[in-house]
């Protein structure tokens, strides 16, 4: 067995991430429970196990090495994979049959993945999924930090290591706006009239704002005026309904508004290159036969909505 096997315990590690996420050894100490005396002679036992110094300290706190931050990085990985099969066991023995944790990007939450849990509580009963929604960034961090099984939304594949991305579908952008609108009755239309309304606009550090800026910019059209930034669904279908104000959404994500009259999408082509949607989870990982049964079925609606939103 190799000498780190043998040598490096689950307290030491909880101890070294407990320093990444609070900043001090005093801190870490705190959090974890243990005395300060005590927290130093674990980590000068992991130093002294791993050979190198894996935390440097001083009046201001505790900073990770860089070989501690290696460290700090599979610690994390091997203490998730261990919660992950004590709540499985857990949920097991008490009937159940395990619990998933989805970070939904903002494009996957209106649709794909209520339809897909939908289908799940029909299929597996006794498996229970906490959904998490946020921008791409955060939700990576938390992936790669062990604490969701995976990400569901735009992605480019290959853009991140150490992840896989399951490719299911690309979607086609319309410019909606509520029923009634002015440019809804026009029998004619072009972008740039689209220009003289104001559009609801995603922030600049989503995919979706520089593909729109691209597309403007490329048809010679300056940015519209954007009073408002979100990629809160529940916002710009709220502002679309009660203005007239414009949104580029993909077409599955109003597709109900759309059918009760109340949104309806410009006959305009969006030529917008944007990640497709997919399934992000970590390469080493190995997804549980819950996690897999989640994956299963967020793939089935994946490919419902390729027949159905895709060009």
């Amino acid at each position: 067995m190799p000498a780190l096997q043998r040598r490096i315990r689950l307290t030491q590690l909880r101890l070294l991430v407990a320093i990444s996420e609070h900043g001090s050894l005093a801190r870490a100490a705190l959090n974890l429970h243990v005395t300060q005396p005590a927290a130093t002679k674990t980590l000068r036992q992991l130093e002294e196990a791993v050979g190198e110094q894996l935390v440097s300290r001083s009046s201001g706190g505790s900073l990770l090495t860089p070989t501690g931050e290696i460290l700090c990085k599979r610690a994390r990985l091997i203490l998730a994979e261990l919660m992950d099969a004590e709540h499985e066991l857990g949920l097991w023995h008490s009937g159940g049959a395990g619990h998933v944790v989805i970070g939904a990007l903002p494009v996957a939450a209106p649709m794909l993945i209520p339809q897909a849990l939908k289908a799940l509580a029909v299929m597996a009963p006794r498996i229970t999924v906490e959904v998490i929604e946020g921008p791409y960034d955060s939700m990576f961090r938390e992936l790669v930090a062990g604490k969701i099984d995976m990400l569901v939304g735009r992605a480019w594949p290959g853009e991140e290591t150490g992840v896989m991305t399951d490719v299911m579908y690309d979607s086609t952008f319309r410019l909606n706006v509520r029923a009634g609108h002015p440019l809804s009755q026009r029998k004619r239309l072009t972008l740039k009239d689209t220009t003289a309304y104001p559009w609801i606009l995603p922030p600049p550090s989503a995919h979706t704002r520089g593909a729109i800026e691209d597309m403007l910019r490329h048809a010679g059209l300056a940015l519209p005026t954007h009073p408002v930034e979100t990629t809160s669904y529940l916002v710009i279908r709220s502002m679309l309904m009660e203005s007239d104000m414009i949104a580029a959404l993909p077409t599955e994500v109003m597709d109900a508004e759309q059918k009760q009259g109340l949104i309806v999408s410009l006959p305009l082509r969006l030529d917008l290159r944007l990640p497709p949607i997919g399934i992000v989870r970590l390469s080493k990982r190995t997804p549980s036969p819950t996690v897999l049964a989640v994956i299963e079925q967020i793939k089935k609606v994946g490919a419902q909505a390729t027949a159905i939103y895709a060009d």
